[in-house]
């Protein structure tokens, strides 16, 4: 006999969820494509749910334009949450943990494969972040995380002996954002032609010369 005092059981359908989760994944790829190609303010719910094969009320069911845009940039920027501190997060756990040389290879060739896959999605969030609040708190919050990122490289450099001179930590950490931002890959990649390697080389030895040397 049926209790109608006891609270029922919300059935939650594998299937439904695993739909749910694909439309979801289909949107943010839609939107990923739309943010890349055509800019922020260009880009419109109408036109991501008709990529998306949906309606725009299911769109605004997975978030607001500027969160879907952060959302892009997450996934293709393999960022675990925007505002976890990327030192944080497990892949730079283990990269920080490996001998030196070997660490820096890697960090180069990881913040090449970064830009990239998501340096239009970067340039279309510096964009929202002028024209949506909801954007800007997002763009601010990355951007002070990749700030601790750098101050936190400097000081993994100073555990290692590979600082020289007595410049401020500041001034190493301000040096090591500019060699490893989105506008030196884009001067150097997309508009000079760099390959990636040759990227990567140039930032070896900038790290080299502008920040472990930085008189």
């Amino acid at each position: 006999m049926n209790d109608p005092d006891r609270p029922r059981r919300r059935y939650v359908s594998p299937l439904r969820t695993a739909a749910l989760e694909a439309t979801h994944g289909r949107i943010i790829a839609s939107a990923r494509e739309l943010f890349t190609t055509l800019g922020y303010q260009a880009t419109t719910l109408a036109a991501i749910a008709e990529a998306a094969g949906v309606s725009v009320p299911r769109v605004n069911l997975s978030g607001t334009k500027a969160h879907l845009l952060v959302e892009a940039y997450q996934r293709s920027s393999g960022n675990e949450a925007v505002a976890r501190p990327i030192t944080d997060q497990s892949t730079f756990q283990q990269l920080m943990a490996l001998p030196t040389e070997e660490a820096l290879a890697a960090y180069v060739a990881w913040l090449a494969d970064h830009h990239a896959r998501s340096l239009r999605l970067w340039f279309a969030l510096r964009e929202a972040a002028a024209l949506d609040p909801e954007a800007t708190a997002a763009y601010e919050t990355i951007t002070t995380s990749d700030e601790q990122a750098c101050v936190a490289g400097v000081a993994w450099a100073a555990e290692r002996g590979l600082l020289r001179g007595d410049a401020p930590i500041e001034d190493r950490a301000c040096s090591w954002y500019v060699v490893s931002s989105a506008e030196a890959y884009d001067r150097y990649v997309l508009r000079h032609g760099w390959t990636h390697e040759q990227y990567a080389a140039w930032v070896r030895r900038a790290l080299d010369h502008l920040v472990f040397d930085l008189a």
